[in-house]
């Protein structure tokens, strides 16, 4: 449910990254929080936007040290 996230940069406002569509993923509050802390000792996720305008996920090496890109088939 939409109401229940919250929206995400992809690449930071505050590094001066727009509020579009593209740069924006929804993410729930627990997974929000996550993008925003420093790295600990598994890494950090990242999100970039593809080619499709669907967000792509990729683990940190602690998780997948190929750091396979992984799409949400989570559809609103």
């Amino acid at each position: 449910v939409p109401a229940w996230t919250d929206a995400h940069h992809i690449k930071h406002w505050a590094k001066g990254g727009p509020t579009v569509m593209d740069n924006l993923v929804l993410l729930c509050r627990t997974h929000h929080t996550l993008m925003h802390r420093k790295p600990g000792f598994t890494g950090k996720w990242e999100i970039r936007m593809g080619t499709d305008h669907l967000p792509w996920f990729i683990p940190p090496p602690g998780i997948d040290p190929d750091q396979k890109s992984r799409r949400s088939t989570t559809r609103l």
